[in-house]
């Protein structure tokens, strides 16, 4: 009996322990994520801004109005 308790305390302490692995893995994914996308927007309107002088005034201010 008791070691079949430990065996279950154990596989917990081994359960939570993933969990909170996990659980920092999963934020480190969003924060890249959220980082790509901040930065693939920046390029992006960094591109736009570069292809042509005609149109540098409505593409600016249609990316950086607030």
């Amino acid at each position: 009996m008791t070691q079949k308790t430990n065996t279950i305390l154990q596989t917990e302490a081994t359960e939570t322990v993933m969990s909170a692995s996990t659980m920092s893995q999963d934020l480190k994914s969003a924060v890249l994520i959220v980082s790509v996308v901040v930065n693939l927007f920046i390029f992006t309107a960094w591109i736009a801004l570069q292809v042509t002088t005609q149109f540098d005034t409505q593409i600016a201010s249609l990316l950086f109005t607030r």
